[in-house]
């Protein structure tokens, strides 16, 4: 009924995406929000990105380093287990919500040295997947401000940019920044 309490995995050679919380790296997670490339937020102490990450749904991506003794791979689909030390973590994502009827996603990134390897819409597909298992699923939305990234959420989500006009006219999206929000 709501995204799944185990973690699920899934497995191309040399990557893995994962929600298992346990794999992620608070200090990956903030150096990456550092770089110039991630525009929309900035480093946290690593305390409140815990309390962030423990409070999401997350997606972790990672580069195999090395071969684990211990992994049951089935064609690239799913695995069994990984252990931390033989993976790096190159991306992140997370939902936000109440994980029934509404999740947000945020904070999709891959870090530059792996863009172009088609690993980001995978992550994206792998979003998707989960999304598509929940039944009561009112609303996922972002908020995107590149056109490639856009159009792959077009693409691979099936989602539509959310015209915004007068009340009158219907529903409209609302916000308000934050005091530490992101440009």
């Amino acid at each position: 009924m709501s995204l799944p309490k185990e973690p699920r995995s899934w497995q191309k050679p040399n990557f893995l995406i994962s929600t298992d919380k346990s794999l992620l790296s608070i200090p990956a997670i903030n150096h990456a929000f550092s770089l110039d490339i991630i525009y929309w937020t900035h480093p946290v102490p690593d305390n409140i990105m815990q309390g962030i990450v423990e409070n999401s749904f997350c997606f972790g991506l990672y580069e195999i380093t090395t071969t684990n003794p211990d992994t049951n791979s089935t064609n690239g689909q799913q695995c069994e287990s990984f252990q931390k030390e033989y993976l790096k973590q190159i991306g992140f994502a997370r939902l936000v919500g109440d994980m029934i009827t509404f999740a947000y996603l945020t904070d999709l990134y891959v870090l530059p040295g792996y863009q172009g390897l088609g690993l980001g819409g995978w992550m994206i597909d792998c979003i998707g997947e989960l999304l598509g298992e929940m039944p009561y699923l009112r609303w996922a939305m972002l908020r995107t401000s590149m056109e490639k990234s856009r159009d792959a959420y077009v693409k691979r989500l099936g989602m539509a940019v959310l015209k915004s006009g007068d009340i009158e006219d219907g529903p409209v999206m609302m916000g308000v920044k934050g005091k530490k929000g992101g440009p």
